[in-house]
């Protein structure tokens, strides 16, 4: 099945596999990360407000959508 996110996002899919295996940084193509933190703020995910833990909440929400 595929995920919005990896539909949406096909062509920055390397980007986000880096991401989520801790060798990039996804924060470093903004407007890629702001697009994600949207789209699951959109979906009820709970963010702190703190930018590290936002990150982390991102990335596990990525991790459970694309691997």
């Amino acid at each position: 099945m595929t995920t919005y996110i990896a539909t949406k996002f096909e062509t920055h899919l390397p980007l986000i596999q880096e991401a989520i295996d801790g060798i990039s940084d996804l924060r470093s193509n903004q407007k890629v990360y702001k697009k994600i933190y949207k789209y699951y703020k959109d979906l009820g995910v709970h963010f702190t407000g703190d930018s590290h833990n936002d990150y982390e909440v991102v990335l596990d929400c990525l991790y459970e959508d694309i691997v």
